[in-house]
């Protein structure tokens, strides 16, 4: 090859480099965008329903709030409020009130408070619906901003380190009422869910446990609403690069059905499925975490749906995840009216009289994964 070719080759090269150099930082950008446009979500849960609103209601119906701050693991102030039944009744309320009249709960006033929490961003308003069903039943609710006083915690973390609060929160239950074992039961629901079945693994002091509508693994929710091709799975791995730059923590760190496995033997739990088409926390979802719960008082309820007989009370699912097939039984549920009603007796039948239980000793047993035996 002469010297003039050589050359020429050289400036062919370059040029070639110089044009495909640009479009793959252009792309690279892109890219970037994109996956920041799916982690955003992630990382800053927004619930646009409380939008413009305070982040305490000034009057709500039915419902006494008195507010009080609280130290987090973090250090900084966590905005709380305690909820009774006050002034005149919701309808939520009145619900409860008419089925309490003809089918009596008297137990429930051996449970002191319930702590509920739903979202991350809206703690308190997103879980006032709760607060009315169950102060409606004579319940002490505490409610919470998972965020943080003043949205100081601009991240999300589903859970992992803003479950470290729920033992500081008890802290400071106990000092203001002067109880140094009150009776405590955790509901969540959503993101709420997650964060309990997290808080319960290491925190005695919880004594029941509600979690309506949890995702069983976030990678796997992710993974749901996205097609499943190699991009999906390069895409799901710069997602976690950028989910570890920011909070330090990845999707497969976040997984409740690891959590539920890890629970103690004596705890009653109760898990709900309400979303019928919600990719993110499914039916499938709610059954896995089920079937990891090594707890003796454990239940499964569901909505009823059109392929249920009019007449069931029950239903039962064949369920397979990873080598291991088991035969479930879920109760149906009719509506959220119905709900609110059966979660207020579980507790008085099923919760309360466990406190009277003796409590069983186990030895700690090994975590089960998705191909182990469930």
């Amino acid at each position: 090859m002469t010297a003039a070719q050589m050359k020429y080759l050289r400036t062919v090269r370059l040029l070639l480099l110089l044009t495909i150099l640009p479009a793959l930082v252009v792309w690279g950008v892109n890219l970037w965008n994109y996956v920041a446009d799916l982690t955003d979500p992630v990382l800053m849960p927004v619930n646009k329903s409380y939008e413009g609103y305070s982040t305490v209601p000034q009057k709500t119906p039915g419902l006494k709030l008195e507010q009080f701050t609280f130290k987090g693991k973090d250090g900084g102030d966590v905005l709380a409020a305690i909820a009774v039944k006050e002034g005149e009744e919701s309808s939520r309320q009145l619900n409860i009130i008419g089925d309490l009249t003809v089918n009596k709960a008297g137990q429930l006033g051996a449970i002191d408070y319930a702590l509920i929490c739903v979202d991350w961003d809206h703690g308190i308003r997103s879980a006032i619906p709760l607060a009315e069903t169950l102060t409606a039943a004579g319940i002490t609710c505490v409610l919470w901003e998972p965020r943080g006083a003043d949205n100081r915690r601009r991240y999300c973390t589903h859970g992992l380190q803003e479950s470290a609060d729920i033992p500081m929160l008890i802290n400071e239950l106990i000092r203001r009422s002067g109880k140094s074992a009150p009776v405590i039961v955790a509901v969540g629901q959503g993101y709420g869910a997650g964060l309990m079945l997290h808080a319960a693994v290491s925190e005695p002091r919880i004594q029941g446990l509600i979690a309506i509508d949890s995702y069983a693994s976030l990678r796997e929710s992710i993974s749901r609403t996205m097609p499943d091709t190699l991009l999906t799975q390069a895409t799901l791995w710069l997602m976690d690069l950028r989910l570890n730059s920011s909070v330090g923590f990845e999707c497969f760190d976040v997984a409740p059905v690891e959590s539920a496995a890890k629970l103690d033997r004596n705890l009653p739990v109760l898990i709900i499925n309400l979303v019928q088409d919600n990719p993110i926390c499914t039916l499938d979802d709610a059954v896995t975490i089920y079937r990891q719960l090594p707890c003796d008082r454990r239940d499964l309820w569901i909505l009823r749906d059109q392929h249920d007989a009019p007449q069931a009370t029950t239903r039962a699912i064949i369920h397979t995840k990873g080598k291991r097939t088991a035969h479930v039984e879920a109760r149906l549920l009719q509506d959220e009216d119905s709900t609110a009603i059966a979660i207020v007796h579980w507790l008085n039948d099923t919760l309360v009289t466990a406190l009277d239980t003796p409590h069983v000793h186990v030895p700690d047993r090994p975590l089960l994964t998705s191909d182990s035996q469930l």
